[in-house]
């Protein structure tokens, strides 16, 4: 049976006495991202050479010029970076995530988000190397994986879109298989209403 527990800054889950440690990811303002993932962005220009960069937003690209230290700068006719910005947001969600898997010994990893399913593979065979890699394939595959679950999106009291519903069946399944005590499940679509 599924137990959660909210909290002010966090949802804790719990499957037949068992936590479940969760990550509660995509609920913040997309601008707020850029303050953690400017200083990776910024060491990445430098390496690449690139002085002058562009980007739609123009307090967005302020803040990727105060992380360069002034090596660069924001210009219409620079470099493109999305991809960069990208590579980055999913480094950094990823790091999230595997910053609480010390107490857990398997990760699922929600493959119908290919960036992030691929930087939680990576981060993880860097720093966790001893972690199970368990693939929850609701909408997408991930080969990467030490074992693979073909979810259904579970039932839950919270508003839980599909993507994070399916993330935990494969956790209560890895849990009932044996395969997991402590599986970290990123969710990828709560949703809060203000």
């Amino acid at each position: 049976m599924l137990t959660f527990h909210l909290y002010q800054d966090s949802l804790a889950v719990y499957y037949n006495g068992r936590r479940i440690p969760t990550v509660a990811l995509y609920t913040t303002p997309t601008l707020h991202y850029i303050q953690h993932v400017a200083l990776y962005v910024a060491k990445r220009l430098t390496e690449l050479g690139i002085s002058a960069f562009r980007h739609p937003d123009a307090h967005a690209a302020r803040v990727i010029e105060i992380a360069c230290g002034g090596a660069c700068r924001w210009s219409q006719d620079g470099e493109e970076i999305e991809s960069l910005l990208e590579e980055a947001y999913y480094n950094h969600l990823a790091d999230r995530i595997i910053a609480i898997t010390t107490t857990a010994d398997s990760l699922i990893i929600p493959c119908i988000d290919r960036p992030l399913a691929k930087a939680l593979v990576k981060r993880a065979r860097e720093y966790a190397p001893d972690l199970t890699l368990i693939a929850s394939e609701y909408g997408g595959e991930c080969p990467e994986a030490d074992y693979v679950h073909n979810p259904q999106p579970l039932e839950a009291p919270i508003p839980l879109g599909p993507a994070s519903r399916a993330v935990l069946h494969t956790a209560v399944w890895s849990i009932d298989e044996g395969i997991a005590e402590a599986p970290v499940a990123p969710l990828l679509d709560a949703r809060c209403n203000i």
